[in-house]
């Protein structure tokens, strides 16, 4: 068993409705993010390391085989990476992630566009909720900042602006969008007999491409390309890295491969360090048994009720304060093996935002933020799932250790 840390680069797009795109929420309706899910990519590669081996054994795997031999292959870390075309390597400043949901676009009264935070505070109107859990109700609403118009958020935020948000800065001026629009290709097909469309086979798919045109100065076109930055167990007998171009998604788009560096996923300097309270921020989605809720957080008596848990790496325990959390993804799949529908699962999405105190006071530590960089939150560990950022919060003084 080795570890391995390379880059996707898809050259011919990718369907981003297919069943297999990630998608958030944007002004009521749906929206495709560039890149694919974690359980996706993981997928392909378990079928590149099971031609490595058929290719350096010289014989193949039958179905069964395969899935079992390909189940060491883990995907520990993934995240979103950028570029301008012609660099030769991806270093942490090509880092993307998901725009964190306690971020609010805002159109002010002047015309200026500006970011600003939605901070919790105890008390607010109840909730719709399914039951009567006083838990939830309890939890502390978010307020804005600053008055304004809320607008679409940007989906991804580039890595310089993502550690000033965890660091606790101020609001600042809205980004321009970071995600490549999807173009819509319509299909359909022909009857060779007479030449025009067949009843019932027409249909549309979006795709996102993964090159695009990041400026125009002075005649000059300037192009950016996005990739998949992936670290993951990779079983012996196979080589160290996928050979050749890895196929990704139902319809195996063609991505190369190009080693990185396992510093790439390390935690930004000066990020780590005391605070009294801790916003948590998905980087990618989370498979919790109880919905919203993350595992291993229950009711706890008192005036008022609480949820109380532990966080991944963490001794001592803390209390849920605020969730800042998308509408769920609902999430299903075809077993090629099988040849049957996988079952749906439902994940908390990228970017939702979960708020904690320590149980009876306390500030969380430096070293305590260094272990839960991108530590996995949640199930499906091998999938590269419930990842986490850590950022620094200042929660209201009353609301100390309660």
């Amino acid at each position: 068993m080795r570890d391995a840390c390379f880059a996707l680069l898809p050259r011919d797009g990718l369907s981003a409705k297919d069943g297999r795109g990630w998608y958030t929420s944007e002004v009521g309706r749906g929206y495709s993010l560039p890149w694919p899910l974690p359980t996706t990519v993981r997928g392909a590669l378990r079928a590149a390391w099971g031609h490595d081996v058929m290719a350096d054994k010289g014989t193949s795997l039958s179905p069964g085989a395969w899935e079992r031999d390909s189940a060491p292959v883990a995907l520990h870390r993934f995240v979103a990476l950028r570029r301008v075309l012609g660099e030769t390597s991806f270093t942490r400043a090509h880092r993307m992630w998901p725009a964190p949901a306690d971020a609010v676009r805002v159109l002010e009264e002047e015309g200026a566009e500006r970011l600003v935070r939605l901070e919790p505070h105890p008390g607010g109107a109840a909730t719709l909720g399914p039951d009567d859990d006083d838990a939830r109700e309890a939890l502390w609403h978010p307020r804005r900042s600053a008055s304004g118009k809320p607008l679409p958020s940007p989906l991804f935020w580039p890595e310089s602006r993502m550690v000033a948000w965890l660091s606790g800065a101020p609001d600042a001026s809205a980004p321009e969008r970071e995600a490549s629009p999807p173009r819509t290709d319509i299909h359909l097909a022909i009857d060779v007999e007479t030449q025009s469309s067949q009843d019932s086979m027409l249909h549309s798919r979006e795709v996102v491409e993964w090159l695009r045109v990041q400026s125009r100065d002075a005649g000059r076109l300037t192009l950016e390309e996005w990739a998949l930055g992936v670290s993951c167990a990779w079983p012996d007998p196979a080589s160290g890295l996928p050979r050749g171009p890895l196929g990704l998604g139902g319809r195996r788009r063609l991505s190369d491969v190009e080693r990185l560096d396992a510093d790439l996923f390390a935690m930004p300097e000066g990020l780590a360090r005391a605070t009294r309270g801790l916003r948590l921020v998905l980087a990618t989605p989370a498979e919790f048994q109880r919905g919203w809720l993350p595992d291993g957080f229950e009711r706890v008596d008192g005036t008022p009720p609480r949820y109380a848990g532990r966080l991944p790496g963490l001794d001592a325990p803390v209390v849920l304060r605020a969730a800042l959390v998308p509408r769920p993804l609902e999430v299903s799949g075809w077993d090629m093996v099988r040849r049957r529908p996988r079952p749906t699962r439902r994940w908390v999405p990228a970017g939702a935002v979960y708020f904690f105190e320590k149980h009876g006071g306390g500030d969380f530590t430096a070293n305590e933020l260094r272990a839960l960089w991108l530590a996995s939150w949640g199930g499906g560990h091998s999938e590269a799932l419930g990842q986490v950022l850590p950022g620094v919060w200042q929660p209201p003084r009353h609301g100390q250790g309660a």
